[in-house]
């Protein structure tokens, strides 16, 4: 009796086996398959971020050639475009008794010598 009670067992385990080993070769393709599209799905955002960034690149050359232009645009409507300094931000820069020495004197009304 024990006998039989081993066999049956034996014999219910053959095919539960096989299915869990096909249920486990299945499984792994379907992770692999998965990670290959994650790959390629990743491939793709970065394409789409760097050409966005080169967008963004060209977009701020653009931007700071009109605003060029527009400064331009401002002085030409100014007459001479020169405009005198302000004499309070003027720095007179004084020569020392050593000729490789500077002082520079943020003083108003100070004359150079």
């Amino acid at each position: 009796m024990r006998r039989r009670k081993k066999n049956w067992f034996i014999t219910l385990l053959k095919p539960a086996s096989l299915l869990l080993l096909l249920f486990m070769i299945f499984g792994i393709i379907w992770l692999r398959s998965s990670v290959v599209s994650l790959e390629y799905s990743l491939s793709n955002l970065e394409k789409k971020k760097s050409d966005l960034m080169s967008e963004k690149k060209a977009l701020a050359a653009e931007q700071a050639n009109l605003l060029y232009i527009g400064r331009l645009q401002g002085v030409a409507s100014n007459g001479t475009g020169f405009e005198f300094p302000d004499r309070v931000r003027v720095v007179y820069v004084r020569a020392s008794g050593k000729s490789d020495i500077y002082k520079a004197s943020l003083t108003v009304g100070e004359k150079a010598q």
